[in-house]
């Protein structure tokens, strides 16, 4: 009697242990999902990382923003472009003259992680004086005052100032038109004064991520 129940026990065990299986397969499939879901917690350094990573965008967009609107030089961070479209109205000229036209900066190391200022270009220059339609030409563009600086550790900021002259033919029997532009200081500034608000540029680590131009000075010369 013992051995006939041991075989329909052993007959009826595959179906049994089925039956238990199927609730066991499906617990660790749901333990397992919800392990997926909520995985492993990022380290202190991942989130740090990325954090960098996003800063580092923002400001490359705001660094291109800036360079679009002020007209910099965006393949190379030491060599700036001031943009100037001046309509002014002179007692020299006989009423407006109009100039437009680019100033290069270029920027060199003068010590580790510092810049300075080192040589000017004028471009695509255009200059109308309105009576008699007079074409106007640039020259004599110079730096007019000693380069300023302030730094720390490789980070600072500078300021320069240059002028350039501006010259055209007379009218009847006046005198040739000579005009001063200066981004601020110039020639009419007289050595002991201050010079007011100058081109200011910031640099890090040797290289300008930024120039904010001065307002200019357009004056005759008599």
């Amino acid at each position: 009697m013992t051995t006939l129940h041991f075989k329909k026990s052993m007959g009826r065990s595959p179906s049994r242990l089925g039956l238990l299986l199927i609730p066991v397969v499906f617990a660790c499939f749901a333990l397992a999902q919800s392990a997926q879901a909520v995985g492993p917690e990022p380290d202190e350094g991942d989130l740090i990382g990325n954090m960098a990573e996003e800063d580092d965008a923002v400001a490359e967009l705001g660094s291109d923003a800036v360079e679009a609107a002020t007209g910099q030089a965006a393949d190379n961070p030491n060599k700036r472009v001031i943009n100037f479209n001046i309509k002014k109205s002179l007692q020299c000229a006989g009423g407006d003259v109009i100039l437009r036209g680019n100033v290069v900066v270029t920027f060199k190391h003068t010590s580790v992680g510092v810049v300075q200022p080192a040589s000017l270009k004028l471009e695509g220059f255009t200059g109308t004086a309105k009576i008699g339609n007079r074409k106007l030409v640039a020259k004599n563009l110079k730096f007019t005052r000693p380069v300023s600086i302030e730094k720390l550790n490789g980070h600072g900021e500078g300021g320069f100032s240059f002028q350039f002259h501006v010259t055209g033919p007379r009218i009847g029997a006046g005198s040739p038109l000579r005009i001063l532009v200066r981004y601020p200081c110039g020639e009419a500034i007289g050595l002991g004064k201050p010079c007011p608000s100058p081109n200011r540029y910031i640099f890090e680590d040797g290289k300008v991520t930024k120039v904010i131009p001065a307002k200019p000075k357009v004056d005759c010369i008599f």
